[in-house]
């Protein structure tokens, strides 16, 4: 059962983050064959590996290292001229006289060891060097160790070498975001933000060079500081320092002809080939394409940098008297812009806004309008702000950028001055942008309703078949206000067509399929809105659409999980989406913000915090969504959890207020948190009547989830109104999961505890550990006055389970660890099947004492006996019986 998404705990040099089955690949390489040559780019971190195997190998190697190198590479035996000048005099115009030297010499030096020869950019060795490399190989005279970016670039014996299976090959890929993490944190020294990670992360693609340079640059810049414990990302990235220098030396060597085509790749990538080679050299375009440096795509022709970060390092590099030169000779070619692609248009536009240039209206507004697909507000506001006389196109597009920058009323101001222009083609957008930032604003221009009534209106006149895409935006909108005002009955009776709609665009129907799942959700039709939005997640891991668009349509069924209460499921999805490209552009806090939600809901405090604490640093910095009440709210009901009450009191006087009205879920959540941690404390009837009224008005308002989790978790802390109120609201409801919170609220009314255990079990099966241990042991009371001691044991085992799921402090190995030698090796062999007269008359007890014995024992590791006991730590029971068997003969 995966609870959360793990962070990889590295151990070994920073740079290996990661890199575990590598080094043990090339370790046992070197120890079983021939070798291994490590196979990567650039700063992938191929000298790191075999370093660190090289300083493993101790004492049963003697190492020695041969750097290639373009400058060594000019002379015959360059890279081994150190070797050879410790060995007679010798002929060395005849190869087979320096490789009976050079073995004969390595064997002297390694005396009676094996000799292990790491080679550093291998494909750089001269012809001669490579040859007495290869042979020693072959001859087994050492095991080689070698680094290439490309193994086709070595000779053709080293590629033999490989083919023939007498060294093996293990190519470095780029780090995930787990591991760039866990570099990221070395490199800082604490824990860093989900955002800093992942803004870093995007730009090196994994590099671990890159990542450490970049990440050490933007700490010593203040881009990213520490704040309370989490390093937190406080800025705009900045290309300057550390790695720049490191980039500097590289550009600085290049041809001038070379350079220019870097540079203007650089300013602009994506540049059509065409129009770059109108401006540039085309020999050595090929020069730099053969050399991996530039990239051109098959099909649309657009040049661009192998490595995107070389782009905005070399960009930075790039004089401003420079740049406008290399801009002004683009021009002078005459370029058809309308051919550009979004991402060259957007990347031109901001050139030539940087630059001081006029931009073409047109396409200015096509680079707006990519930028914001992309999630780049910022990018859209400078290209928008460099035109002289926007269109309305442009103004609505700044208008969007302006709202994705918490700046929703100057948005709104932007909005209303599109209206005015009356263009039919940006009336009907400009309406559901402002029906989007209205909802959220205390005092709104025009109400969302308003705008919503107009936007159909005017949809109504549009031809075909711009009538039927506003008519389907139009639909989304509204659907999107009803799910965040929990307004049911307003969910326009076309989503569902929509959503099947084949003629509507991909983003509309995942868009619209996410809003259905939640309103399934909000109705309490829980298994309906469970399948859909499981569906709705396979199908949107293989869809192609913009960012924004994908990252709402994930917090869409997130949601949509949670209000079904399938905890669990929503943490599968926060674990499956780290590898989604989509988060890139979207929550600031993800995945540590829902997470950490999820996870106080589960009633696992410390993996709450694991998540929370971060999430809340970097929502103190930037919060686009007004989220940072949540944060608080989570926090302080994780400490009141955890019982520590000053802290709780902390985040609870510190939580600010909503800036702008929230969404029915997350001022829900807010305030179930805020409350629930109040309970906690004082676990009074005053408090629990508290969430009761909460429940009571969230059933009134149509809210289904939200009036269950309220109404349960009063009732299991003694209301007996709130379960009677439970069950009584979940009867509206369907499905499964319904039918779990009706029996809930009817086996704490009517004290039965065999329904109360099968509500348990299902809320422990959901992920819903903390109510389900209270529901539990509630339970284990019924059955207990009932003197069925069957259903007592059983819901005894229901609550272990829960219980150890609360906390990694509470699972089975560290309860056992926590025990006495003598009483580990008690429950041990109690595990293990023996019994109390066999193990009395081993340790000279009574049986008696030891059945005493093994109760505190299972008190202590909060097991209800021998048999979940031995189901719990089997593993660890046959050896030890073994070895006891071993001592009695």
């Amino acid at each position: 059962m995966q609870l959360s998404p793990r962070r990889t705990a590295v151990g070994g040099p920073l740079q290996l983050a990661g890199r575990g089955d590598a080094l043990r690949g090339a370790t046992s390489a070197v120890e079983g064959s021939g070798g291994a040559v490590i196979v990567g780019p650039e700063g992938i971190g191929k000298t790191a590996l075999v370093n660190h195997v090289a300083r493993a190998a101790g004492s049963g190697f003697h190492v020695v290292h041969v750097y290639g190198s373009a400058v060594s590479a000019r002379t015959d035996y360059g890279p081994l001229n150190w070797l050879l000048s410790e060995l007679p005099e010798m002929a060395l115009g005849n190869p087979v006289q320096v490789l009976r030297g050079v073995k004969a010499h390595l064997a002297q030096l390694a005396a009676g060891r094996r000799t292990l020869l790491v080679v550093d950019n291998i494909h750089e060795l001269d012809p001669l060097s490579q040859t007495v490399t290869v042979q020693l190989a072959r001859q087994s005279a050492v095991a080689l160790l070698a680094t290439t970016p490309d193994i086709l670039r070595c000779g053709e014996e080293m590629v033999r070498l490989w083919s023939d299976g007498v060294i093996r090959r293990i190519d470095l890929g780029p780090l995930g975001t787990c591991e760039a993490q866990a570099l990221m944190e070395g490199v800082a020294g604490g824990r860093m933000s989900a955002l800093a990670v992942r803004t870093v992360w995007a730009q090196t693609r994994g590099n671990p060079l890159f990542t450490s340079l970049l990440c050490r640059d933007q700490i010593a810049a203040g881009r990213i500081q520490d704040r309370g414990g989490t390093w937190a990302l406080t800025g705009p990235m900045t290309y300057t320092g550390e790695i720049s220098d490191w980039m500097e030396t590289w550009y600085r060597q290049l041809p001038e002809q070379e350079r220019r085509i870097v540079e203007l790749a650089s300013l602009c990538p994506g540049l059509p080939i065409d129009t770059l080679l109108a401006a540039a050299d085309p020999d050595s375009l090929d020069s730099l394409e053969e050399r991996g440096v530039l990239k051109v795509g098959h099909g649309d022709g657009a040049v661009s940098l192998r490595e995107p970060l070389y782009a905005r390092l070399v960009a930075g590099l790039i004089p401003v008297g420079r740049s406008y030169d290399l801009w002004q000779d683009i021009m002078d070619t005459g370029p058809d812009l309308s051919v550009f692609s979004d991402a060259p248009a957007k990347a031109y536009a901001e050139w030539s806004a940087v630059s001081g240039n006029a931009i073409p209206a047109e396409l200015a507004q096509r680079a707006c309008a990519a930028a914001n697909r992309t999630g780049e507000p910022e990018a859209a506001l400078k290209i928008s702000a460099a035109v002289q006389a926007p269109q309305p196109a442009l103004m609505l597009e700044r208008a969007r950028a302006l709202a994705a920058s918490d700046r929703r009323r100057e948005a709104e101001r932007d909005l209303l001055a599109v209206l005015d222009c009356q263009d039919r083609d940006t009336l009907v957008p400009a309406l559901l942008e402002l029906v989007r930032i209205a909802r959220t604003l205390p005092q709104p221009a025009i109400a969302p309703r308003a705008a919503l009534r107009q936007a159909t209106e005017a949809a109504a006149s549009l031809p075909e078949p711009e009538r039927s895409y506003a008519q389907h935006s139009i639909v989304i909108a509204e659907a999107a206000l009803a799910v965040q005002d929990a307004e049911l009955e307003a969910v326009p009776e076309g989503l569902e067509a929509l959503c099947t709609d084949r003629n509507a665009t991909e983003s509309a129907r995942l868009t619209g399929r996410a809003l259905r799942c939640q309103a399934l959700a909000l109705a309490g039709r829980t298994d309906d809105a469970r399948d859909e939005a499981s569906a709705l997640w396979t199908d949107l891991q293989a869809a192609d659409v913009p960012e924004v668009v994908g990252g709402e349509v994930l917090t869409g069924i997130l949601c949509a999980y949670v209000q079904a209460g399938e905890l669990l499921l929503a943490l599968e999805v926060l674990n499956g989406s780290a590898r989604l490209r989509y988060l890139d552009a979207h929550l600031g806090s993800w995945t540590e913000l829902p997470a950490g939600a999820v996870h106080a809901l589960s009633g696992r405090p410390d993996a709450a915090l694991e998540y929370l604490l971060p999430a809340l640093r970097q929502l103190e910095v930037r919060d686009p969504r007004d989220l940072l009440p949540l944060a608080y709210a989570a926090t302080a009901y994780c400490y009141a959890a955890k019982q520590e009450w000053d802290k709780m009191g902390e985040y609870l006087a510190a939580a600010p207020k909503f800036k702008c009205r929230p969404a029915v879920h997350v001022a829900s959540a807010t305030k179930y948190f805020q409350a629930a941690a109040v309970l906690d404390r004082k676990s009074d009837p005053g408090s629990a009547a508290v969430l009761t009224e909460q429940g009571i008005q969230a059933q009134a308002k149509g809210c289904y989830p939200e009036a269950m989790v309220c109404f349960a978790t009063a009732a299991v802390y003694g209301d007996g109104r709130a379960a009677l109120l439970l069950e009584s609201a979940a009867a509206t409801g369907e499905g499964i999961n319904a039918a779990m919170w009706r029996s809930l609220g009817t086996g704490l009314r009517q004290g039965s505890g065999r329904m109360l255990h099968d509500v348990a079990e299902r809320l422990l099966h959901l992920g819903h550990f903390g109510l389900g241990h209270k529901t539990a042991l509630a339970a284990h009371e019924a059955a207990a006055a009932g003197k069925d001691r069957d259903l007592a044991r059983r819901a005894r085992t229901v609550a272990n389970e829960c219980y150890r799921f609360l906390s990694e402090a509470n699972s089975i190995e560290r309860r056992l660890a926590a025990l006495s030698e003598f009483e580990r090796d008690l429950s041990i062999r109690a595990a293990g099947g023996e019994s109390s007269a066999r193990l009395g008359n081993a340790l000279h007890l009574s049986p008696r004492t030891v059945d005493w014995h093994l109760g505190r024992i299972f008190q202590k590791l909060h097991v209800s006996g021998r048999a979940e006991l031995r189901r719990l730590i089997g593993d660890q029971t046959g050896s030890r019986t073994a070895d006891s068997e071993g001592d009695r003969k």
